[in-house]
């Protein structure tokens, strides 16, 4: 593990370029938009970045520049890999989807993951595998041949969503910062309960719902499959996972998603239990956890600023969208 002290220079320089005023104010900023295509150009201001030919393409450039800022001035880019690693995840997934249709072309790659965007477009006109880590490279092969037999395009997205939680798990055990496998920890046990939930939900026979949540349940976490399975066959609820969880990181939000209104309400509260975990460093003066935070706060305001241009665009209420935002002042 790289000492702290060696993260002092990216540290300040993180800190010093977050963006324009403080997160409250840059939020407060984005509510006064009064159209989608006024908050695109609210973002890039706030960000500083410029706004694409495809506006809402702002929120990526956002990130992309984020990403950059970290990759320019920490010890060692591959510490923060496992958080990045859902970005390359998607990318592949499309790249097979775009394959096996016999798509050669594709311009809506995520530019913020640990492989390049380009890699992914060669991969559809070449065939060949970008520079993927260990499971997620292997899950390439294993879908591409499923999907073959079966013909099943969702084998692709259950097959690439395992690989991609494992190889965080395996990255950020191997990196060996704390918060970021706390981090990864929690965010495949939030996966797993809300599969279990919406499946739970969705009408499925008791068998069928057992089985695809066996295919759909990610390694990383510290809850086990076992648990999601309730009583009498049934998927559990989300009261009876809280009650059977110990005291494990995600303990807290479970028990808070007990009252919440439906699913959208408990995605909320596991985004910001995510985001919780790094209120510990918030004054911490250097270390790797200064560009963890940085990284997850500059995600969950543009998850805000999703939300709001989703709302702007379908003429929600303004209370309506305040009520779907993460609180990101952590």
């Amino acid at each position: 593990m790289i000492p702290d002290k060696e993260y002092l220079f990216s540290s300040s320089f993180l800190r010093a370029g977050e963006g324009v005023g403080n997160v409250s104010t840059r939020m407060a900023q984005m509510l006064e938009a009064a159209s989608a295509g006024q908050l695109y150009q609210i973002v890039s201001e706030l960000f500083r970045v410029s706004v694409p030919t495809e506006e809402k393409m702002v929120f990526d450039a956002a990130m992309d520049e984020a990403v950059e800022k970290v990759r320019s001035a920490v010890p060692s880019f591959a510490v923060y890999y496992p958080l990045l690693y859902k970005y390359d995840c998607t990318n592949i997934k499309i790249a097979i989807k775009c394959a096996v249709q016999e798509i050669h072309s594709y311009n809506g790659f995520y530019t913020c993951g640990t492989v390049p965007a380009q890699q992914m477009q060669e991969y559809l006109q070449r065939d060949t595998l970008p520079n993927l880590p260990p499971a997620m490279t292997a899950a390439v092969r294993t879908a591409r041949q499923e999907y073959s037999k079966t013909g099943e395009a969702r084998c692709i997205d259950l097959l690439l969503d395992r690989a991609c939680f494992a190889d965080m798990a395996e990255k950020a055990a191997a990196m060996g910062v704390p918060l970021i496998g706390q981090i990864v920890c929690m965010r495949a046990d939030f996966a797993n309960i809300l599969a279990c939930l919406r499946i739970r939900f969705g009408g499925l026979s008791m068998e069928a719902g057992r089985s695809l949540l066996s295919r759909v349940f990610v390694p990383g976490g510290q809850i086990a499959l076992s648990v999601l399975f309730g009583e009498e066959g049934i998927l559990a609820s989300v009261e009876q996972i809280g009650e059977r969880i110990g005291d494990y990181y995600v303990k807290d939000a479970v028990r808070s998603a007990v009252s919440a209104a439906d699913l959208s309400s408990i995605e909320k509260i596991f985004d910001e239990a995510v985001l919780l975990a790094c209120q510990p460093y918030r004054f911490k003066p250097f270390g790797p956890e200064v560009a963890v935070r940085y990284l997850l706060i500059r995600e969950a305001e543009l998850t805000n600023a999703r939300i709001i241009a989703a709302g702007l665009e379908s003429g929600a209420r303004a209370d309506t969208i305040r009520e779907r935002l993460r609180e990101v002042n952590v």
